[in-house]
């Protein structure tokens, strides 16, 4: 998607100056920040569905590795689990 937006000059310089420093793109900069912003404001467990959508797939085998009929297929997502706090 595309998305075309104005910024006031001090808004345009924080972006170039933040993304600089991180030596990422604007666009990049910007995709993280709302990353960073929609995991703040929307609510856990359905944050947490969303990305388990976009990355896992729509199974939600993060969420329920024994529904994951491939042995080592769930022993992977049973680590991830793990390491990621998915304790529910």
């Amino acid at each position: 998607m595309t998305l075309s937006i104005r910024l006031p000059a001090e808004d345009e310089t924080m972006l170039e100056r933040a993304a600089a420093a991180l030596r990422i793109s604007k666009s990049e900069f910007i995709r993280r920040s709302i990353a960073a912003y929609a995991s703040k404001v929307m609510p856990t467990d359905q944050a947490a569905a969303e990305i388990d959508a976009l990355y896992i797939g729509k199974g939600g085998g993060l969420r329920q590795p024994e529904s994951v009929a491939n042995p080592r297929k769930r022993a992977v997502l049973e680590r991830l689990r793990e390491k990621h706090g998915y304790a529910r």
